[in-house]
């Protein structure tokens, strides 16, 4: 059994990098290893106040091992140090990070800083390029993202990125979109660059017995990321609304921002449109089943698996061409890509469907298939056991 380092994000329960990580975990226990989590736990200090944080800071070791979502983990205490060091603090998890197979899975790649600087190979498998991250944060009206780009730090944060990539053994991007950015970034990792999507899990998503009536427009996302664009699909599903008066919205995920409430009740959407919040796995799927579409307006993604999920489900896909999406959904096949943050051709493309529901069911049949041939989890898992044949021959 060989000792396997994984460096990811701080592993919270819901999100695209635990469901990448949780990936690579079960794929590194099914493949004989023992892998273990390194991360930085940024959502273990408080933020109440200075003094409970500095508090937390000196009374909590710098390296303590833990279970988190039932995965070995070490979690490496996450000082107050300007952005070009924070990627350094999982050095201090020291001799887990010398175990013979790594991997690093991140929506951006930093955090795979600390196997870069000691030479020695991992896998990379990443969601998007943390420009692009930015810039969607940024277009979304996050005045941080902005400000951030303008840091003296941001020139070194791009080199430590660079850096990451360049020495990985194998990139793997999580879409189309991803890959390609890479590749235009970084000219130099095109000869180890793939694309591998998220498994979609296709036992559990899977159609149901048809739209429920009256019917719904469905949004799953962590709808407080700005990126989700939650404004857009408001105002487009407004201008839907009346031409199809019956349809309603349902939107879960996370809690609605005050924002959101008061955008819909100013669009006169009070009594059509629900904020579910998070809701279980099992009513998660229900939602997608009885709904007639999914429609998701976000500005920029690294790949949707959500938008997956809902092709799973046998969902026609409405999408803005916001990156990722575009790798899933084929236009006019599987559902209807949109341009980004346009309000009025995310209304039509909508209407488009609900006026020809033949059309659309036979979309969400496409999607399905598409999903089994191509983002089943048995065809994902062989394409992640290549890759870490290429970078460890011996031990797959």
């Amino acid at each position: 059994m060989t000792q396997a380092a994984i460096l990811t994000l701080e592993p919270i329960e819901r999100g695209g990098v635990p469901a990448l990580t949780r990936t690579v975990y079960d794929l590194l226990a099914l493949a004989g290893h023992r892998p273990q989590l390194i991360y930085r736990a940024t959502d273990e200090v408080p933020t109440s106040s200075r003094w409970a944080a500095l508090k937390y800071l000196l009374t909590t070791p710098p390296v303590r091992h833990t279970i988190k979502e039932d995965m070995r983990s070490i979690a490496v205490v996450d000082y107050p140090a300007p952005p070009r060091y924070q990627y350094h603090l999982p050095r201090l998890a020291g001799a887990a990070l010398a175990a013979p197979i790594a991997a690093v899975v991140s929506g951006s790649s930093h955090v795979g800083l600390p196997l870069a600087l000691a030479r020695r190979p991992y896998v990379l498998w990443v969601a998007t390029v943390y420009a692009d991250e930015l810039q969607g944060r940024a277009d979304a009206g996050d005045p941080w993202a902005a400000k951030f780009m303008r840091r003296s730090d941001w020139p070194i944060l791009e080199q430590q990125e660079r850096l990451v990539y360049e020495r990985a053994g194998v990139v793997l991007g999580l879409s189309p979109h991803t890959t390609a950015q890479i590749a235009r970034r970084w000219p130099a990792v095109r000869g180890k660059l793939r694309t591998v999507f998220y498994p979609a899990d296709t036992d559990r998503f899977q159609p149901g017995n048809g739209p429920a009536d009256p019917p719904y427009l469905l949004l799953t996302a962590r709808i407080r990321d700005p990126r989700k664009n939650v404004a857009l699909l408001l105002r487009a599903y407004a201008r839907v609304r009346a031409a199809f008066p019956t349809v309603r919205l349902i939107v879960a995920g996370d809690a609605p921002t005050p924002e959101m409430e008061s955008l819909a009740a100013e669009l006169g959407l009070r009594q059509s449109v629900t904020f579910t919040g998070h809701v279980s796995t099992a009513e998660l799927v229900r939602l997608y089943q009885r709904a007639t579409m999914f429609v998701f307006s976000s500005l920029q993604e690294g790949l949707g698996i959500s938008v997956q999920d809902a092709m799973a489900c046998g969902l026609p896909v409405v999408s803005t061409r916001c990156g990722g999406p575009e790798g899933l959904v084929q236009h006019g096949v599987t559902g209807l890509l949109v341009p980004n943050n346009d309000e009025a051709a995310l209304a039509l493309a909508v209407s488009e469907l609900l006026a020809h529901p033949e059309r659309a069911r036979a979309m969400g049949a496409a999607g399905r298939a598409r999903t089994l041939q191509e983002f089943a989890r048995a065809r994902v898992e062989a394409q992640l056991r290549a890759s870490f044949k290429e970078v460890y021959p011996d031990d797959f």
